[in-house]
């Protein structure tokens, strides 16, 4: 009798422990799908205020359009999460960009990358290379970025080779978001087969 009872006890551990690891695993897969369905939203956003801003009329104003209404998240947010997705390791944002311009940090195996990133509506210039260059050096770190929706000037392409600084401008952004989108699409069809 004893011995029945100890495997009925033994049973009912592992169907609790099943429970609960099948539980978890269900709500991993449903936390990723919400996330990539919330990614790809976003990016319908983001790429029809990229069609609306391309195609404006000229001298057509921009103000009260619900396209531009900001959400919660920073580029510099959106930079560090499509870094960490993309390259590994983990990026973070400096809640004051320090005095030295920095305002990304991206520790990876290959080390620590310091990262500026810019809003502005004009090219950017080789200035914003040359802070994020000395930090690298003050700090040791491995490399650096500096990261803008826009454009950068010639000079600053050229001031920026050889230094081990990535240029990521609005098209190079969009590319490390599809990038991402696509590792997200890749993981979900690790997990449910079923779907795709």
């Amino acid at each position: 009798m004893l011995f029945l009872e100890l495997i009925a006890g033994i049973l009912v551990v592992l169907a609790f422990i099943h429970f609960f690891w099948t539980k978890r695993q269900d709500e991993y897969k449903g936390r990723l799908i919400l996330q990539h369905l919330h990614t790809s939203q976003d990016m319908k956003k983001t790429l029809a205020l990229g069609l609306y801003l391309r195609f404006l009329p000229t001298g057509k104003q921009l103000e009260n359009n619900a396209l531009l209404l900001k959400d919660d998240i920073t580029l510099e947010a959106f930079t560090a999460s499509l870094l960490e997705k993309t390259r590994g390791g983990t990026a973070w944002v400096l809640a004051d960009a320090d005095r030295l311009g920095i305002n990304l940090e991206h520790q990876t195996k290959e080390g620590l990358f310091l990262g500026q990133i810019v809003r502005t509506e004009h090219e950017i210039g080789f200035e914003q290379i040359a802070l994020v260059h000395s930090n690298i050096v003050k700090k040791r770190a491995a490399g650096g970025y500096v990261v803008t929706a826009g454009i950068f000037s010639e000079d600053a392409i050229v001031y920026a080779k050889g230094l081990n600084i990535e240029l990521i401008d609005g098209v190079g952004l969009t590319d490390l978001w599809l990038a991402s989108l696509g590792i997200a699409e890749k993981e979900i069809q690790k997990i449910l087969p079923q779907l795709t």
